[in-house]
């Protein structure tokens, strides 16, 4: 089992956080440890996000637990209503993720025997802020999680899985005896194509979230997104095709095509693979000679007079098959623009 970034990274921040401790000659490094092990997050924007909310939920955890130490120190009674008012108040304030921190704090002042319980509540306050400040400076510092190289690598394979999608479907309407045969296997990648574009777009969100703090990496955020929206695009004509494939097409209506078909087959099959791929520099194709024979094809099809003999619903399906195409390859090559 591998090791992440973020695993290293935390024990790192841990560990200085001990060591700043102990240089500081903090009574409790406990705090400022536990502090920076919950503020590594994997952003940069999450540490500071989450690393607010804890000083925030350290800083109502104190003032708490000093007023009722004041009223009864480590009364049973007190202390379980004091925890139970604490996170009705961290609610009403939406800094649920700031509960933990805050209860562990609350119990740690609540049960504090010295006298100078304000001291004691102050101090916590700094350790706290000691804890979550070496946290967010180690999560910045230290290999800065950037998801913009995986989510490029997660859109590559999207891409590559998308056109080879393409030329199934061509090879299923030539072969159609055979060919149909083959759809239970085309579910299963369809599941695959949508589990990678979720992936992908976990990862983008991840980076946009970075971004707000610092930017990293070649590419430019927005281009990525906007391959995204489009390969999103693609895997919903994806579906079309795999709606109307699964109704079946008249053999017939294909065989007026059929040599186009073929024709638009080979053409796509003689693309190399990193051809194909989005977002990958230097490497570009230009794919409209591609779509004008669709566009050719439709329109011959459209006005055949052979159709005529043929149930309207069976020419429709052919006509939403080629636009589908049509429609992929089109965002296809907007997408391999950038």
């Amino acid at each position: 089992m591998k090791i992440g970034l973020r695993t290293i990274k935390t024990g790192i921040a841990v560990s200085l956080s001990m060591l700043v401790a102990n240089l500081l000659k903090i009574e409790y490094p406990f705090f400022t440890m536990v502090a920076a092990l919950i503020a590594i997050q994997p952003t940069i924007s999450d540490s500071w996000k989450i690393g607010f909310n804890r000083m925030l939920g350290t800083f109502i955890g104190a003032l708490m637990g000093l007023i009722f130490v004041l009223l009864v120190p480590a009364n049973f009674v007190l202390g379980g209503l004091g925890i139970i008012l604490l996170i009705y108040i961290m609610n009403k304030l939406h800094w649920n993720e700031a509960i933990n921190i805050a209860g562990v704090v609350f119990i740690a002042v609540f049960l504090n025997i010295s006298a100078n319980h304000v001291a004691y509540a102050l101090n916590r306050l700094f350790d706290t802020f000691i804890g979550i400040g070496i946290a967010v400076i180690v999560n910045f510092l230290i290999y800065p999680p950037t998801y913009e190289t995986k989510a490029i690598k997660e859109l590559k394979i999207v891409s590559r899985d998308i056109w080879k999608y393409h030329i199934e479907v061509l090879d299923i309407l030539l072969k159609q005896n055979e060919g149909f045969f083959q759809l239970d296997g085309f579910i299963k990648e369809i599941e695959v194509i949508d589990n990678e574009i979720k992936e992908s777009e976990k990862l983008i969100n991840l980076q946009l979230k970075g971004e707000k703090i610092l930017v990293y990496g070649s590419r430019n955020n927005k281009e990525i997104v906007i391959i995204m929206k489009l390969l999103k695009e693609n895997f919903h004509h994806l579906l079309n095709l795999y709606g109307v494939l699964k109704k079946g097409v008249d053999v017939e209506i294909t065989n007026i095509i059929k040599e186009d078909l073929v024709n638009i087959k080979e053409k796509l099959q003689s693309y190399k693979e990193e051809e194909i791929e989005v977002l990958n520099n230097g490497v570009s194709i230009d794919i409209k000679p591609v779509i004008e024979m669709i566009q050719k094809v439709k329109k011959r099809l459209k006005f055949s007079e052979d159709l005529n003999q043929y149930p309207t619903d069976e020419v429709v399906k052919m006509m939403v098959i080629l636009y589908n195409l049509e429609e992929t390859l089109s965002k296809f090559n907007i997408a391999k623009s950038f």
